[in-house]
């Protein structure tokens, strides 16, 4: 074997090892909320069960991540580390698959250079064992583009089949991904038009497939609208422009966002620090891909054109309070931006200022990933699993009962035998469905999904009884006649929730007419809702104790009759 040879064995060997090893760090991490949402609907029965609770409960994802979950699950079980395997596959093959489209488009030693960041690359890292749908998403849409490149140089129609496949998956996989589909469609589809009509007529064809098989997708989609539109979609809140910036940091910066699952907007405080973990590389990032696309010609300049209409179509979408703006949702974008950025900066900057500026962030951000472990698992920690430990820590068993707003659709960190059981009413998804028959009367459904809502909404509150008999006699049911006497109740209020805990008569104090309805008729639910549970729970329970720890606020009800 020559040296080069040896070399480039060893340089693959070595790489392997740093892009699995930085990874396998994050495996063991405690779930998030999202992530035991994902492990709630994977172990549904298939196929039926995860469809019916896709369309009843969760009423925001396409099927096909949970339903090959599913399968994984059946095969390897449901700890953390089995389920997060299958985001960490797809995870590590994102890496060489950065390398095998680059290297399709551009010179080798950007190829080399664009997949050495997107192993250390922080965001791709730290999502990499994400168990939700977005290692998958970013996968297929590398691959999607890797079919593409190939269509472009073969014109061949086992290209043009792969990609229509790939194409068809990605919106199935993640619901928002289909603003990739749709900025391919119009920027691959009209560069054909004007520069390959011979090409153009082919791809129309594919195309067409891909839209008539994407049909049960918008069929869905339109479905959740209606349903969110009743109450969530106005919740998320509006578009703000540090959102965009917060976006931009979390894909070039070498530091994250305190809590890279949600967009923050909160003032930066500048130093050194941050100036050189942040603001650097992002300044440059962004500058390699603005030269790659003015100093690109045709098809080059097309990709870049790509991914610039996803990430406007998603600023757009989000200031109309369509799509949340927040990383985890566009990141499918990131691994081909860093080919293109990368890319640009080869194109404008001397080799030597090209490769130690890279070399450098590689380094840095591999130093940063070992770094933050602590605290991004404490983040997780905080998110979910908190409340299992403060359960242990009140020596609570499978006798009692706790009530958590947020959460009760996923109690991944309740279902082993012993522990306290968690009462099946999840607020913020429950309410979501206007025929949830645990929380509407049948006269009330009829209302909840027309404007006379608010009405509904208005009446409860001011009503001297509970927002419906059903909730009234689903919870009797089901939590103060199955605690015994001398057992707990134990409430977990996650972050903001907490701030509903408020006595009914300043909630009503607080709705002068319909229009305050209108205006904030997520609050004003959750408000009664911790009323009628104080209500329900004073029947047989008297508070034994309240505190805050971490991110949610404890009341602990012992049943004493």
């Amino acid at each position: 074997m020559d040296k080069k040879k040896f070399l480039n064995i060893l340089y693959i060997f070595l790489l392997f090892v740093v892009v699995i090893g930085i990874r396998l760090l994050y495996i063991n991490m405690p779930f998030w909320y999202d992530e035991a949402c994902s492990w709630f609907s994977a172990k549904q029965t298939f196929p039926m069960g995860i469809f019916n609770n896709l369309l009843h409960l969760d009423l925001q994802h396409t099927p096909l991540y949970f339903l090959i979950l599913h399968v994984w699950m059946k095969i390897f079980g449901d700890s953390e580390i089995a389920i997060r395997s299958l985001s960490i596959i797809f995870g590590i093959g994102t890496v060489p698959l950065v390398y095998i489209v680059a290297k399709k488009i551009v010179p080798n030693i950007v190829a080399l250079f664009a997949c050495l960041v997107a192993t250390a690359s922080p965001v791709l890292v730290f999502f990499s064992v994400e168990a939700r749908m977005y290692p998958l998403a970013v996968f297929m849409v590398l691959l999607s583009l890797n079919y593409l490149i190939d269509f472009e140089q073969k014109n061949d129609t086992k290209s043009l089949v792969k990609l229509v496949v790939t194409n068809i998956l990605i919106p199935y996989t993640l619901v928002g991904a289909i603003l990739y589909n749709f900025s391919l469609a119009c920027c691959y589809g009209f560069y054909l038009f004007k520069c390959k009509k011979d090409c153009f007529y082919k791809y129309l064809k594919g195309l067409l497939c891909e839209v008539v098989l994407l049909l049960p997708y918008f069929a869905l989609i339109i479905y959740y609208a209606k349903m969110r539109s009743l109450f969530v979609i106005k919740h998320e809140g509006p578009l703000l422009f540090f959102h965009v910036i917060d976006m931009i940091r979390n894909f070039f910066g070498i530091i994250m966002t305190p809590n890279p699952y949600w967009p923050e907007g909160d003032p930066y405080l500048i130093t050194l620090t941050f100036t050189f973990l942040v603001i650097v590389p992002c300044v440059y990032f962004v500058y390699g891909y603005v030269q790659g696309c003015k100093l690109s010609e045709k098809f080059l300049k097309v990709l870049y054109l790509i991914f610039i209409v996803n990430f406007l179509l998603a600023v757009i979408l989000s200031y109309a309070e369509v799509f949340v703006f927040t990383v985890r949702y566009i990141l499918y974008l990131l691994p081909p931006i860093i080919i293109l950025s990368v890319y640009g900066l080869y194109k404008k900057i001397s080799a030597v200022h090209f490769k130690v500026f890279l070399g450098i962030f590689i380094l840095v951000a591999l130093v940063y990933n070992v770094q933050k472990l602590d605290t991004i698992k404490y983040l997780k920690t905080q998110a979910f699993k908190t409340v299992r430990v403060e359960a242990d820590n009140l020596k609570l068993n499978e006798k009692d009962i706790v009530i958590m707003p947020l959460g009760a659709d996923a109690p991944y960190y309740f279902r082993s035998k012993g522990a306290p059981r968690v009462f099946n009413f999840d607020f913020h998804k429950e309410i979501r469905n206007p025929y949830n028959d645990n929380f509407y009367d049948k006269s009330q459904q009829k209302l909840m999904d027309k404007d006379a809502k608010y009405g509904v909404i208005y009446d409860a509150v001011f009503a001297d009884r509970c927002f419906s008999e059903n909730f009234d006699q689903y919870f009797m049911k089901n939590v103060n006649n199955t605690v015994p006497v001398g057992r707990y109740v134990l409430l977990a209020l996650y972050g903001g929730d907490a701030n509903s805990v408020v006595p009914l008569e300043e909630t009503r104090k607080s709705i002068s007419s319909i229009q305050d309805i209108k205006n904030r008729s997520l609050g004003i639910m959750m408000e009664k809702y911790l009323n009628d549970l104080d209500v329900m729970l004073g029947r047989n329970f008297v508070l034994a104790n309240s505190f805050t720890k971490g991110n949610y606020t404890y009341y602990l009800f012992q049943k004493v009759r």
